[in-house]
C-alpha cells in the first residue's frame, strides 16, 4: 500500500510524458509550454528543449538522444495551468528527437505517404526500435471507432502502422518479456494487449488487458517489477493498478488533485513513481513499494 504522497515542482504548463534522463534527472514536456523542461531532484525546473508545437510523450534511448511526440500543438484551454497559454496551433503531428547534444531534429513527419495525426506516447523495444501512438483528436463518429493507430520504427528509422482503428490510442509500454504491447485506448476506457509477433508485428487483434472506465480515462502508464500496470487516470484524481497479466483491478491511489497524465519510475532504486498532474501544473512523487521495470533501453 501506498504510504504518502508529496509534491516535487509546481508552475508546469499542463505537464505529460514523464522520462529519467541518463543523468538520473526527471524530464517532462510542457504541451502548453511548448517545451521539455528538466527537473532536478530537489524540483528546480530548468528548459531543456523549446519543441513548439505541443510536446506529448516522450523516451531516452540508448544514445540518450530524447525522443518525442508532437501532437502539432493540441491542448486543453480551460484548465488552470494553460490559462496564460497561448491558442493551442493545432498544427500537423510530427516525431521529433533531441539529441545530447542539444540539437532537435524532426524525425518523423508520415508514413506512406500519410501525414501523421498528433503522435501522443512512445516507447522502445528490445531490439531498439519504438513504438508509438497517433490518435485521431476528433475521437468517435457515428459510434465507431476512428482510424487511431500504433506505429512502429525500428532501428534504421524505417516506419509503419502496426496496428489501426483504435479509439483515441493513448499511453502505451512493451511488457517486460518483450512479447505483450499493452495500450489504452481512451475513448473506450480499456487497455489492449497484442501479442508481439516480431519487432513491429502485432497479432491482428488485441485482446482486454483491464478497464478502467469511461469517467477515469487511460492516460499514460508504467509497469512496475511485479508486473503491474500502474495507470494515471486523467479526469480523475486517481491512479489504478492494475493486474500486469489480465487487467484486474488492485489498488486506486488517489492524488490530492484532479489531472493525473503519465506515469514512471526513477530514483536511485527505482523505486520512486513520478506521476505528472495536468491540470494545476504539478508532479508528484510516490515511495513504492517494489522496484519499477526496468525499460529496455537502460543504458
Amino acid at each position: 500500500m501506498v504510504s504518502q504522497i508529496d509534491q516535487l515542482a509546481e508552475g508546469l504548463m499542463f505537464p505529460e510524458g514523464p522520462a529519467i534522463g541518463p543523468d538520473g534527472a526527471l524530464y517532462v514536456t510542457e504541451l502548453a509550454g511548448q517545451r521539455i523542461s528538466r527537473i532536478s531532484e530537489d524540483g528546480t525546473i530548468s528548459t531543456y528543449a523549446d519543441t513548439g508545437g505541443g510536446p506529448n510523450g516522450a523516451a531516452f534511448d540508448a544514445n540518450g538522444d530524447l525522443v518525442v511526440c508532437n501532437n502539432g500543438g493540441r491542448w486543453p484551454s480551460d484548465v488552470p495551468s494553460t490559462a496564460e497559454a497561448r491558442d493551442p496551433e493545432n498544427g500537423p503531428g510530427v516525431m521529433q528527437r533531441i539529441t545530447s547534444g542539444g540539437d532537435l531534429i524532426e524525425d518523423l513527419t508520415e508514413i506512406d505517404q500519410i501525414g501523421l495525426n498528433s503522435p501522443n506516447d512512445v516507447c522502445f523495444d528490445e531490439h531498439g526500435g519504438y513504438y508509438f501512438t497517433d490518435p485521431v483528436w476528433s475521437g468517435l463518429v457515428g459510434g465507431e471507432r476512428t482510424g487511431g493507430s500504433v506505429c512502429y520504427v525500428n532501428v534504421d528509422g524505417n516506419a509503419s502502422r502496426v496496428a489501426t482503428g483504435i479509439g483515441f490510442p493513448n499511453g502505451l509500454g512493451v511488457r517486460a518479456d518483450g512479447r505483450i504491447l499493452v495500450v489504452c485506448e481512451s475513448l473506450t476506457g480499456m487497455l489492449l494487449s497484442y501479442r508481439i509477433e516480431e519487432p513491429g508485428i502485432l497479432s491482428p487483434a488485441p485482446k482486454p488487458n483491464g478497464m478502467i472506465g469511461r469517467r477515469s480515462v487511460p492516460d499514460g502508464f508504467c509497469f512496475d517489477e511485479s508486473g503491474q500496470i500502474i495507470v494515471a487516470g486523467h479526469g480523475s484524481s486517481n491512479i489504478f493498478v492494475l493486474g500486469g497479466e489480465d487487467g484486474r483491478p488492485i489498488e486506486v491511489i488517489e492524488l490530492p488533485e484532479p489531472g493525473p497524465t503519465n506515469c514512471c519510475f526513477g530514483g536511485r532504486d527505482l523505486r520512486t513513481l513520478f506521476v505528472t498532474s495536468s491540470d494545476h501544473g504539478h508532479v508528484f512523487t510516490i515511495e513504492w513499494p517494489v522496484q519499477g521495470m526496468p525499460l529496455h533501453h537502460t543504458l
